[in-house]
């Protein structure tokens, strides 16, 4: 393998022979640094990245985008320039992260023979929240990938529009550059079955704008929310794993281990590059509207012949369906209660103490205001039950005697501040204490 070196961050299957048995049989995903070329292909991205803002904005902002370094591009880059970044940059580099994932495919997962490469590749850029919040509406989302021109023609007057799928709604219309992935499964948004995907760092990634992971879920039955494309409510969540990176590093994992994107709350520009490889010609689940059936072949691009295009059409390509997941899976829901209000200064009885467990959660509607209550080591805490970010419901999200995670984006919320890493996103916390038997719930003084 040259120079590389791997990092297993969860358990092989102990039957496995190979890396590539253990991401698929198992859900493990490694951590790979140090391959050949990684300088000259992060030197040439950064040159093209500081050759394209030279262009839009000037020479200054050129110069001072060199000098306080890419991870600081929100700094003097307007969100409203990450699409044309990337129309810039992804032509020049898709040949050097081919021939990169080709030898990934040989060298680290022990791929013999043909195999395949999504022609769908993404140059991430996820700016701090505070600053994407505030681009045009119009702007490009920072998940967007680019395709070949000669997916391009293929594909041409072939988009797929699903009437229920809202990804703006469910964001609530928020700026596009704004938005992050809640968790999912790659199959759930039209990728294939049995693939890996490479996620590559190109500045250090701090955990709280990082890839998130929930390893607990492998192979859970699980559903898909059609609005989003996202895990649907009432799939309560284990803790998230959330991956600090190193610049240069490669995380390489099976997209049907539950993942999403950490809300970028870490003040810094996360930067990543994304491809896929299909181990065995790509099938397709029958539940997604869409799918991605562009690819290139192994024995194409090893020998460099990148402008090669295979087409997999979704509707010859779908894998049987003994092997599908359940296409419905029995959400699950917290213990509720409503109670006469109102919710004032005065403490008002909920219910009786022993109804809430240690590290359990208690859902309470009081008129309109919807809480939820836990007990934790210290005792009894209460919140809102809506996340300020999106609105999305807390209750699935996993919780400790510390923190709240939103289940969408991993933001941990203090249980008894309601603060998070972000100053724009802060629970509305309440009093609420054992009183004679009862559990007592009343505003914040």
């Amino acid at each position: 393998m040259g120079d590389e070196s791997v990092t297993t961050a969860v358990p092989s299957n102990p039957g496995s022979t190979t890396t590539l048995d253990a991401i698929l049989a198992s859900g493990t995903y490694v951590v790979v640094r140090g391959f050949d070329r990684q300088e000259a292909i992060l030197d040439h991205l950064r040159s093209a990245i500081l050759d394209v803002v030279g262009a839009l904005e000037g020479e200054r902002v050129r110069g001072d985008l060199a000098e306080i370094g890419l991870s600081r591009m929100h700094e003097c880059v307007r969100p409203e320039r990450l699409g044309a970044i990337r129309d810039h940059v992804m032509p020049t580099l898709r040949p050097m992260l081919f021939d990169l994932t080709c030898r990934i495919a040989r060298t680290i997962l022990g791929i013999e023979g043909e195999f395949f490469v999504d022609d769908y590749t993404i140059l991430r850029i996820n700016y701090p929240y505070e600053v994407a919040r505030t681009a045009d509406v119009v702007s490009e989302n920072p998940g967007h990938g680019r395709v070949s021109e000669a997916t391009k023609a293929m594909s041409r007057g072939e988009r797929v529009v699903d009437p229920i799928y809202d990804p703006r709604g469910f964001h609530g219309h928020e700026a596009p550059p704004a938005w992050a992935h809640g968790p999912h499964l790659d199959t759930w948004t039209g990728h294939s079955r049995d693939g890996v995907n490479l996620w590559w760092a190109v500045e250090d990634v701090h955990p709280e704008a990082s890839m998130v992971f929930y390893p607990e879920s492998f192979r859970t039955p699980l559903a898909s929310d059609p609005r989003s494309l996202y895990l649907a409510a009432g799939f309560p969540l284990p803790k998230p794993t959330k991956l600090a990176l190193r610049k240069g590093e490669m995380v390489i994992f099976n997209p049907e281990l539950l993942h999403g994107t950490h809300l970028n709350t870490s003040g810094t520009t996360r930067l990543a590059l994304s491809t896929r490889i299909n181990p065995r010609a790509p099938k397709f689940s029958r539940d997604c509207f869409y799918a991605r059936e562009f690819w290139h072949s192994s024995e194409s691009l090893e020998n460099g012949r990148y402008d090669q295009v295979v087409r997999f059409e979704r509707a010859s390509h779908f894998e049987p369906t003994a092997r599908e997941r359940p296409r419905t899976a029995e959400p699950k829901s917290i213990d509720r209660i409503e109670v006469s209000g109102p919710l004032s200064s005065e403490w008002l009885s909920i219910c009786p103490s022993e109804r809430i467990a240690r590290g359990a959660k208690l859902g309470v509607a009081v008129g309109d205001v919807k809480v939820v209550i836990v007990r934790t080591r210290a005792g009894l805490r209460a919140f809102e039950e809506r996340c300020p970010h999106l609105d999305v419901s807390l209750v699935d999200g996993y919780h400790d005697d510390e923190s709240i995670y939103c289940p969408t984006h991993a933001v941990a919320f203090a249980l008894d501040s309601g603060r998070s890493s972000c100053a724009l996103l802060r629970l509305k916390t309440f009093d609420v204490e054992d009183r004679h038997g009862s559990v007592a719930l009343r505003t914040v003084g």
